[in-house]
């Protein structure tokens, strides 16, 4: 990287503005200020309009801030007056009038300094100490930055700070002692980790991508430019755009990318003869320059380090001039032209002679070891101090001793007084939490009996609710029968239908009984379950050779369409149970000549069994109170036959137990189907 530009770069941030994203809303409305305000409000709108408008297009800053001096000084303002000369010189300082922008900065510090405005103070000697270090005067420039940081330091601006040590490393680099720039580059580092904001991360962005550029880790150099990058875009810096493009053509230089270097520095060297911002201009030429060597364009190198040359003489940069005359004598030395290496190697030598002599070099050295003998002295008054603090502390430490001894003995008998009180309330309370403990436990018990009773009698109120209903119907029903046929005045004529009556009231009255007493002791003891594999074909094929009879009667064709090795897990005596129900429930509501279809599908974890009718169907107001324990919605059969609802209560009961879901499907006078899952896989 160009030697001198780093500085140039980073005092570029002193004059960074509003974000260009609000500026043209921002710009309307200070024009219209500038037309039509008072006098103090078209200087301020002026003002502001060149700080606005000096990163993109100097040109019209510079007209903007004139208009401001007018201003104040027809106000008689000194501090307008100060900033907007602190403004201007600020323009004419990126544009490389380096002569011109010292004697303004010089203005402006003295106005600063009458006003006693330290931080103004601190950014203006900052900026001189970059212009001196670009005119080669390294002692005029040490003392400038070495004056802004003893402001800085009074500030306890880190960001300022970080700045000047950066600065004050490269002058070190300058003379080749790495170990002091080192040190003073971990400073700025130091200070730029302790501080989140934007400006002071752009500092240390800039540092620690030119740190790793020198140790030559392009990755983390590059890595640093580009967030660097990033932030100058957010500002809409073109200035800081165009010299992070510079930054970012100097890594791919040095790891010998050096077409994708040539793009780089190229786009910055557009963007900067644009804005003419002079000393970008010209350390993008050198850098071409040095790239061009490298692919051996030698001619195209000779006219971009002439270019330099032209430029650096024009704002009087000698640090950059040297540099174009060192490139120049490397193209002539691989171009054998000796003539002109030897004069461009002389000429470089000259000027380096003269920028870096002993007594530059002594008087840099004379004011860092003058700083360094200051902050030496501050820290030993700072030690005295401290002592004399400890001093004072040490005494009413001894006061507060003697107190406290006292202060001690008093609450050490108050402290053995609350013991005791304390032990006594403890026993008091531990008592208390014992006997609430033990009424809290009765508590349960009592709830859990009542729970216990309270589900008991739901059991027993629906057992009588069923036996006293639609038990005694069945028997009653047996009853007549058997007293028709007993009166021997009966004549027998056509028995079949009385027959059939009492043979489907037979087989409800087994049914009722059989889910009666397995859904009572499911309720008042519970059921075990065992688990294992079964075949659902044959499970199917059992159940419907079971039903025979009844699905006869009505000429009811039962289709087992489950494949024969369909397998799953779950307690075969359940699984049985609820076949049967819900078999005996599709023959009860199917017409004669019907057809009950039983059909099973398979997904990951689970199996599906549907058991199909073309039967009457479940109205929709039953088909959601179905599987409801409280209420058992009952609805006469095709053949007149009963039903209490308790079997679909025991199917779901039971499918839930084995893992599964059962739910049913029906439109009226189509037919039902019902569904449910058993699981594929050993639970």
């Amino acid at each position: 990287m160009s030697k001198g530009l780093k500085l140039f770069f980073l005092h570029i941030l002193l004059s960074i503005s509003i974000p260009s994203f609000a500026q043209q809303t921002v710009t309307d409305s200070l024009l219209q200020i500038a037309q039509s305000g008072s006098e103090a409000e078209k200087q301020k709108a002026y003002q502001r309009l060149a700080q606005i408008s000096r990163n993109n297009n100097s040109t019209i800053a510079i007209q903007y801030i004139n208009l401001a001096i007018e201003k104040s000084k027809l106000l008689n303002d000194e501090k307008a007056l100060a900033l907007a000369i602190q403004t201007l010189a600020s323009i004419q300082y990126r544009m490389g009038n380096f002569s011109v922008a010292r004697d303004n900065f010089t203005d402006a510090l003295l106005l600063f300094t009458n006003q006693q405005n330290t931080k103004a103070t601190a950014d203006v000697n900052a900026v001189l100490g970059s212009i001196y270090f670009a005119l080669g005067n390294l002692p005029l420039a040490s003392d400038h930055y070495l004056k802004a940081v003893r402001f800085y330091e009074e500030l306890n601006d880190n960001a300022g700070l970080v700045n000047m040590f950066s600065s004050l490393g490269s002058i070190y680099a300058r003379q080749n002692n790495f170990s002091k720039s080192i040190e003073y580059n971990l400073k700025a580092i130091n200070l730029y980790e302790e501080s989140s904001d934007k400006m002071s991360a752009l500092v240390g962005y800039d540092n620690l991508g030119n740190i790793f550029l020198k140790q030559k880790d392009a990755q983390k150099a590059s890595m640093y430019f580009l967030k660097s990058l990033g932030l100058y875009k957010e500002f809409q810096n073109n200035s800081g755009i165009a010299s992070t493009l510079f930054q970012l053509g100097n890594v791919e230089q040095q790891i010998g990318n050096h077409e994708k270097a040539i793009d780089f520095y190229k786009k910055s060297l557009a963007m900067s003869e644009q804005m003419k911002t002079q000393p970008i201009v010209i350390s993008n030429l050198n850098a071409l320059g040095t790239s061009y060597i490298e692919l051996r364009l030698y001619d195209k190198a000779i006219q971009a380090f002439q270019r330099a040359m032209n430029v650096s003489k024009a704002i009087n940069s000698k640090i950059e001039l040297e540099e174009a005359y060192e490139g120049l004598a490397n193209v002539y030395k691989f171009t054998k032209e000796r003539e002109k290496e030897t004069t461009f190697s002389t000429l470089s030598k000259e000027l380096k002679d003269s920028l870096y002599n002993d007594s530059s070099l002594k008087k840099l050295t004379d004011q860092l070891l003058i700083y360094d003998s200051e902050k030496k002295q501050q820290q030993i008054e700072l030690l005295n101090k401290e002592q004399q603090l400890k001093d004072v502390e040490l005494l009413r430490q001894r006061q507060i001793n003697n107190l406290f001894t006292i202060s001690s003995s008093i609450l050490f008998i108050l402290f053995i007084i609350l013991i005791l009180f304390t032990l006594q309330n403890r026993r008091i309370a531990k008592n208390l939490r014992k006997q609430q403990v033990e009424l809290l436990e009765k508590n349960e018990s009592i709830m859990e009996q009542k729970e216990k009773l309270n589900q008991l009698n739901t059991v027993k109120d629906r057992f009588f609710s069923i036996i006293s209903h639609d038990l005694r119907n069945n028997l009653t029903t047996m009853k007549l029968y058997f007293d028709l046929v007993s009166n021997k005045d009966y004549i027998q004529q056509n028995t079949n239908e009385i027959t059939k009556q009492i043979a489907g009231s037979v087989e409800n009255t087994i049914d009722l009984l059989e889910n009666l007493l397995v859904w009572a002791s499911a309720q008042i003891k519970g059921l075990p379950i065992f688990i294992q594999k079964i075949n659902i074909h044959s499970i199917a094929e059992e159940n419907i050779n079971l039903l025979s009879t009844s699905s006869h009667q009505k000429n009811i064709l039962i289709v087992n369409n489950v494949l024969e090795d369909a397998i799953a897990f779950a307690d075969i005596d359940m699984i049985n149970l609820v076949f049967r129900n819900l078999l005996s429930n599709a023959i009860k509501f199917t017409s004669e000549n019907g057809m009950i279809e039983i059909r099973e599908s398979r997904g990951n974890k689970f199996c599906t069994v549907e058991i199909k009718d073309n039967g009457i169907g479940i109205s929709p107001e039953n088909l959601e109170r179905l599987f409801n324990q409280h209420e058992h919605p009952t609805t006469k059969g095709t053949a007149n036959e009963k039903g209490t609802g308790l079997g679909l209560m025991l199917c779901k009961d039971f499918i839930e137990r084995n893992g599964g879901k059962i739910w049913v499907e029906s439109k009226k006078n189509k037919g039902t189907t019902f569904y449910f899952t058993l699981n594929l896989n050993r639970m």
